[in-house]
């Protein structure tokens, strides 16, 4: 009976460490998920104007977590906003460089432009002052805001899309300019992020405005970025856009 008891008592302890490991494999992606929605999707409203804004990761791909370019394109496609506004100079897409600004910003421009969706940029910097790559500071962050609230009005519903630090530095501004932050339950957000179709591949002309941006890249070293870490920054860009051709070509493109 003793051995019975034993063996009984052994079972249940390698059921409950494998519970224990399985839960361990799960809760972290699900705490990294639930943390980035709560915490980086924030919806605000004003008379009959809607602003859901989106903070991203610089380092996305179309399979990342906690979230990836195919979640991006589904809150596109779920939410249809009149207005899409990126973390990209407003000038750069102008002048038809549309790969200006983070690999996500092109994606989702192009994502955008296949649904008819007006894309407009609102990213500030320069070669200037105080200003260095890879970071922000309240100059920058100005130009940002007063770039968001032109583009703002005479839209209904606009959707932000900017790295995930500039979600919080970028409500009281919101605030300020009457923009409330409302509600915005869970299940919306997860509805909003769901990927429908899992296909692994690119918008068409990925490459071909990634290519553009590195030619671009190559003609301001000297001349629009004269200070050495600008001239450094630009050749790191370089080398990642490079590098970002080549898995585009690898995976393929619509």
């Amino acid at each position: 009976m003793g051995r019975k008891y034993i063996k009984i008592f052994r079972n249940c302890v390698l059921a409950i460490i494998c519970i224990v490991l399985v839960i361990f494999m799960i809760i972290p992606d699900y705490i990294m998920c639930f943390f980035s929605r709560d915490f980086y999707f924030r919806e605000y409203a004003k008379g009959s104007e809607e602003i859901y804004f989106l903070g991203t990761y610089h380092n996305m791909t179309l399979n990342s977590k906690p979230y990836s370019y195919l979640n991006l394109k589904s809150v596109i496609e779920n939410l249809r906003p009149d207005l899409l506004l990126i973390e990209s100079r407003p000038e750069q897409l102008e002048s038809g460089n549309f790969a200006d600004g983070p690999g996500e910003m092109l994606y989702s421009h192009l994502i955008a432009n296949k649904l008819g969706i007006v894309v407009k940029g609102v990213d500030w910097w320069s070669d200037s002052g105080k200003n260095v790559p890879n970071s922000t500071n309240p100059t920058r962050d100005e130009y940002i805001n007063k770039n968001i609230l032109k583009e703002i009005p005479s839209h209904k519903k606009v959707l932000i899309l900017m790295g995930s630090a500039h979600v919080t530095l970028e409500q009281p501004k919101l605030e300020q300019a009457g923009y409330k932050k409302v509600f915005f339950p869970e299940t919306a957000k997860i509805s909003l992020l769901k990927v429908h179709n899992k296909k692994l591949v690119y918008p068409k002309g990925m490459t071909f405005y990634i290519k553009k941006r590195i030619n671009y890249e190559k003609g301001c070293i000297g001349t629009v970025y004269k200070t050495d870490v600008f001239k450094k920054q630009a050749s790191i860009v370089i080398q990642e856009l490079n590098r970002e051709v080549k898995v585009i070509e690898q995976t393929g493109e619509e």
